[in-house]
């Protein structure tokens, strides 16, 4: 199995495997203790909306020219975890869809909440 380093992607060493084994039952016992169900589609959706955030800061953003849309200013992940947690029976999800259906259906309820918003109003959004 490949895993992904500093250098690039390298073949587990037996030591990385056992500890890599070990990571992964400590991370099933935890996440079994959440009190949601299913709690690796709670995981998984809140993954991605973390990496939205921390990949869409308006800050970090706005000035590089090729990013459309960003988070708010002000606007922080409990924010935007509440809501979700409020909305989530309504979006449909489930762990059948695949990884870019659920990025989107989350990109664009994010959208409609207004917690990634366009940075300029080019008309894109509308389409």
């Amino acid at each position: 199995m490949l895993t992904t380093e500093n250098d690039g992607p390298t073949i587990l060493s037996e030591k990385g495997k056992d500890l890599l084994y070990q990571d992964l039952l400590d991370l099933n016992d935890r996440i079994s203790k959440l009190h949601v169900f299913p709690a690796i589609g709670w995981l998984y959706t809140f993954d991605i909306i973390k990496d939205i955030f921390d990949n869409n800061q308006h800050v970090d953003v706005a000035s590089n020219g090729w990013v459309d849309e960003a988070i708010p200013e002000g606007i922080t992940l409990k924010q935007i975890f509440d809501k979700y947690y409020d909305d989530i029976d309504e979006l449909g999800i489930n762990m059948d869809l695949g990884n870019e259906v659920l990025e989107e259906i989350i990109r664009d309820w994010m959208r409609e909440n207004d917690f990634l918003v366009a940075l300029d109003d080019d008309g894109w959004l509308d389409d």
